[in-house]
């Protein structure tokens, strides 16, 4: 699990190769829509934009990314259930959040300062 430009979260790390076993592992993929969502000037009003992934793609979306175009700060939590969230995890200017491996139904987006963002689920 690393971090190249930007934050990363991934329920599930493995290695590519099995050493006890010398096995390859396979990497399963996830079939069906995307769906993006993007807010090119993100205020106070705007807060908190609760991006409803369950019902935009008829499914949990499980992969994606949250991007800050702007010099500002959010705030992004995942639900999975549509009601309860988790841990905030605060993305700063020009930061990446990659996940993957993860149940969401949905993300909300709150307000830190004036920025812009776009994310996109799979």
């Amino acid at each position: 699990m690393g971090v190249q430009s930007g934050k990363k979260l991934n329920t599930l790390a493995h290695e590519e190769h099995d050493d006890n076993t010398n096995r390859k592992r396979v990497q399963a993929f996830i079939e069906g829509d995307t769906v993006a969502y993007e807010d090119a000037s993100f205020v106070a009003g705007d807060s908190p934009a609760v991006c409803s992934v369950e019902t935009d793609l008829g499914r949990l979306g499980h992969a994606g990314y949250v991007i800050i175009d702007g010099t500002g700060s959010i705030l992004v939590e995942f639900s999975e259930d549509g009601t309860s969230y988790g841990g905030q995890h605060t993305l700063k200017g020009k930061e990446t959040l990659e996940f993957e491996n993860l149940n969401i139904s949905k993300i909300r987006i709150t307000f830190v300062a004036n920025t812009a963002y776009r994310a996109f689920v799979v």
